[in-house]
């Protein structure tokens, strides 16, 4: 931002300053003429980011720089400045109120990666999973980096942060538009250690009710009592010499557990 003509910043913009823009925590702006309509969509009041009571909130805006202030305004760990920065950094940590680490970008032989606590991430979609509406099946989920366009594809669910190779914003669009991908109606929250359960796929885009977001132990069980009673379904199929109900329960379990010995057996 430079002074120049129809440009009036209202101060001294001396060599070295950083202007810095954050909507976030701020008093969202009125509209003129009294019509009460806000024209910040992301107004978020900053006590919920940082949930101290009135007074302590207040000392810590007089006490600590801008900057701080800003980092913790959007959502993300901030860097001590100054000392009192240090002190409240140290009470937050302390208190557990403090947001988590920043989402880091390296350059290495294969591109950019990105690494990050699973907070700053969130699922935007699922590589096709097609279930048929009676057994789901497994998908690769699809993160992206809250407040970035960068995006990752299935980076191991257990690891103790994210991380993988980071893919730009156009990346996601060629895989949605060539049916290689298909993004959530909306994006939920990345947890470490879940999977993506696909109910119904084939969809342009996944509503809630199409798709479940659990842990490995949740959608295990979930797989292993379908696989268990395809295969009672079809045992008793056998039993009364109906081959073709059979197969499509054996069929049907090996959707959900590929690798079930018991149903394979059937299967020949």
């Amino acid at each position: 931002m430079a002074a120049d003509a129809g440009t009036a910043p209202g101060f001294d913009m001396g060599p070295g300053l950083t202007l810095r823009v954050c909507r976030v925590g701020r008093e969202p702006l009125i509209a003129d003429e009294g019509t009460g309509e806000l024209w910040c969509d992301d107004y978020r009041p900053f006590s919920e980011s940082v949930p101290l009571k009135g007074d302590e909130l207040d000392d810590m805006q007089r006490e600590c720089s801008r900057g701080f202030l800003g980092d913790l305004a959007q959502g993300q760990r901030p860097l001590p400045r100054t000392a009192p920065d240090l002190t409240w950094y140290d009470r937050g940590l302390r208190e557990g109120w403090l947001p988590p680490h920043r989402i880091r970008h390296q350059a290495g032989e294969r591109g950019s990666t990105l690494h990050g606590p699973w907070e700053q991430f969130q699922v935007i979609g699922v590589t096709p999973a097609f279930g048929d509406g009676h057994t789901p099946a497994m998908g690769q989920v699809i993160l992206q980096a809250r407040g970035q366009r960068s995006y990752l594809l299935d980076p191991p669910p257990d690891e103790e942060e994210v991380r993988g190779e980071a893919h730009p914003h156009r990346w996601w669009v060629s895989q949605v538009s060539s049916g290689a991908a298909l993004p959530l109606d909306e994006p939920v929250p990345a947890q470490r250690g879940a999977r993506m359960l696909v109910l119904r796929g084939g969809e342009q885009v996944l509503s809630p009710h199409a798709f479940r977001y659990q842990a490995m132990d949740v959608i295990d069980a979930q797989l292993e009592a379908i696989a268990d009673e395809a295969l009672r379904t079809a045992q008793s199929a056998v039993a009364r010499g109906d081959s073709v109900v059979a197969e499509l329960c054996v069929r049907r379990g090996l959707r959900a557990r590929p690798d079930h010995d018991e149903l394979r057996q059937l299967l020949r």
